[in-house]
């Protein structure tokens, strides 16, 4: 196994003994801890990252150990004509020796490769940073459906219990022939609905902690609860999008990344350009002979100066590769920029509609608490009333609120990831 692929196992290894010594989750957990927990960087993703990393480090090694000095012990065993001129010559004429050889110039080659490595290293380096914005996003999400799996399984035993009664109040009309087997199945039906739904919102509520728990390598601490952070951020004037583009095409991490990779692709060319051109180097060596003659010596020291002659297709091949590899890179980099362009655009959009529906949401909720009040009064006065499916209605608009809510929470993320920043740095 190459050293590289050592590292990498070493790496990932390490990494997973990181995931399992961390501490539990609390029962409670904040978004504030969930956001620490993905910056501490033990998720699979920033393991596998933190491998490739470490690849790619070990090709910097292999490159600024290219011209380093190189000790060969050499033996040649060669059968010769006996020479004319010295008639004690003998067939055999045997050598052993230690040469050492250095490369002293070769016409910048290496240089150019190292520099292409150490773009490569650096395009990594914001690479991982941009996994971890994306796993906050992601943790994000599965954190918020936590509350919102929870808010539904509510909603949904509010409407069941209201169903059920419903249902149990027809049956006892339809036994007194007071109410059609049409209106019995109806209820019935409606109830099974209800039902079915608060079995699936009951299962959604285990399937999205186990999400939650997954996405942060922490499989076996399901959070009983989450508590939901100050969102009063969300009242904040979304910035002008002139504003959020110039950010965005400066700092964002993914495009900086690809910028990089143009550079790196650039040297690679110019390596290429450079790996047939002269060389000067050094060598020094020490032999003994099986047959000595008064024209050999046993130590050497001398400059080899080579300049190729000729240029065989492989290196044009490699050049021609070097040459494609760039442009790709270069049209990479445009469509990243076009990419970065419109989701800027529908990010900022978004962030418009979502603090519409807000208002929306506000509204209908203010409605359903007050026709929530009117139905417990007419309930009071013994009156016929809807009071149970008022209850379901409050509930109802709370849930679309919190929804549209944590949407917009992770909208301004998504903003923010295309700036190159996590949301508590955008937003100070």
């Amino acid at each position: 196994m190459c050293f590289a692929y050592r590292l990498v196992f070493l790496v990932l290894l390490l990494g997973a003994a990181q995931v399992q010594a961390a501490t539990e989750l609390p029962e409670n957990v904040s978004f504030d801890q969930a956001m620490k927990i993905v910056d501490e960087n033990n998720h699979y993703e920033a393991l596998l990252a933190k491998a490739n990393y470490e690849a790619v480090n070990s090709e910097l090694l292999q490159i600024t150990g290219l011209n380093d000095f190189n000790i060969d012990m050499v033996a040649l065993a060669q059968y010769v004509e006996a020479s004319e001129v010295i008639p004690a010559s003998s067939n055999e004429d045997h050598k052993i020796s230690v040469l050492m050889t250095k490369t002293l110039f070769d016409s910048g080659y290496s240089n150019e490769k190292e520099q292409s490595v150490e773009s490569k290293l650096s395009s990594v380096r914001l690479i991982m940073k941009q996994i971890r914005l994306d796993k906050r996003i992601e943790v994000a999400r599965n954190f918020f459906d936590i509350k919102l799996s929870d808010m539904k399984f509510s909603l949904d035993n509010e409407a069941i219990s209201i169903a059920f009664v419903r249902f149990n109040k027809t049956q006892e009309r339809n036994d007194l022939k007071q109410s059609s087997d049409v209106d019995l199945l109806k209820a019935q039906f409606e109830y099974q609905q209800v039902r079915s739904q608060r079995y699936e919102s009951e299962t959604m509520q285990r399937i999205s902690r186990a999400r939650f728990a997954e996405s942060i390598a922490r499989p076996n601490d399901l959070p009983s609860d989450v508590i939901v952070p100050d969102l009063s951020f969300l009242d904040r004037k979304r910035p002008e999008f002139e504003d959020v583009l110039k950010l965005a095409l400066s700092n964002n991490l993914q495009l900086r990344a690809q910028q990089l990779r143009v550079e790196a692709a650039t040297h690679e060319l110019a390596a290429s350009r450079k790996q047939g051109g002269s060389t000067l180097s050094s060598e020094i060596e020490w032999a003994e002979y099986s047959y000595e003659t008064p024209s050999r010596n046993n130590w050497r020291a001398a400059l080899k100066y080579s300049i190729p002659l000729f240029e065989n297709d492989s290196i044009k091949s490699l050049r021609a590769t070097a040459l494609a590899e760039l442009q790709k890179q270069r049209v990479k980099q445009l469509q990243m920029e076009s990419d970065i362009r419109q989701q800027c655009l529908e990010m900022w959009q978004r962030i418009y509609v979502l603090k519409a529906k807000q208002d929306i949401d506000e509204v209908a909720e203010e409605y359903r608490e007050l026709y929530q009040d009117r139905s417990r009064a007419f309930y009071e006065l013994e009156h016929r009333t809807d009071l149970g499916d008022s209850f379901v209605r409050v509930s109802e608009a709370k849930l679309e609120k919190f929804k549209n809510n944590f949407e917009l929470v992770i909208v301004w993320m998504k903003l923010a990831m295309l700036t190159g920043a996590t949301l508590e740095e955008y937003i100070q």
